[in-house]
């Protein structure tokens, strides 16, 4: 899952084909990293028929369960977004990065706001592409703004529905960190 010659091999070829005749697609393209039950992604994917919707989840019962409700403009995979923005996107083919509640890293080895994963996020953006970030955690909030030290941007298309995590933050009374970044068109 995180190596970055793990689509290489034969029994992962068949999901890098679907990625790879996804992305051939047209029209503006949004990833979604850890979509959870997918209620975001499935939503913007309905709401938006013209666009095309990539959701990378680790937990492959939560791919599996959405993906049984995806249309086809949308395409749910069990990749790690490290390994999918490093390795697997070309360069300038993103418009919009939906980063929605992580969870916060367990150890070292999880850490995904990090200023080289701000890099691969950068690259596999278009000049002027979005990131769209939301968190209950202060913390995460902190790292996220330290990985992508971007200006503010205009919020993508976003759907009706919410996700669980912001579902128990309006209903407990908890802040919610926002980031709505647009990615420079030069330099990091």
């Amino acid at each position: 899952m995180y190596g970055t010659r793990l689509f290489d091999q034969p029994a992962h070829a068949a999901v890098r084909a679907r990625l790879d005749a996804f992305l051939q697609g047209s029209g503006p393209l949004g990833v979604e990293i850890g979509f959870d039950h997918g209620m975001c992604i499935l939503d913007r994917a309905r709401r938006f028929p013209d666009h095309r919707h990539l959701g990378v989840e680790l937990r492959e019962a939560r791919v599996e369960a959405a993906s049984a409700h995806a249309p086809p403009n949308c395409l749910l995979l069990r990749i790690d977004a490290r390994t999918l923005f490093s390795v697997l996107l070309p360069p300038a083919s993103v418009d919009w990065v939906y980063l929605l509640f992580p969870t916060p890293p367990s150890g070292p080895k999880r850490v995904l706001l990090s200023a080289a994963f701000g890099a691969h996020v950068h690259a596999a953006l278009k000049p002027g592409g979005t990131f769209w970030f939301a968190t209950d955690v202060l913390e995460l909030h902190t790292a996220a703004q330290g990985a992508f030290p971007w200006e503010e941007g205009s919020p993508p298309p976003l759907g009706a529905e919410l996700s669980r995590r912001e579902r128990v933050c309006r209903r407990d009374g908890l802040p919610v960190y926002r980031l709505c970044l647009r990615r420079p068109n030069a330099g990091a």
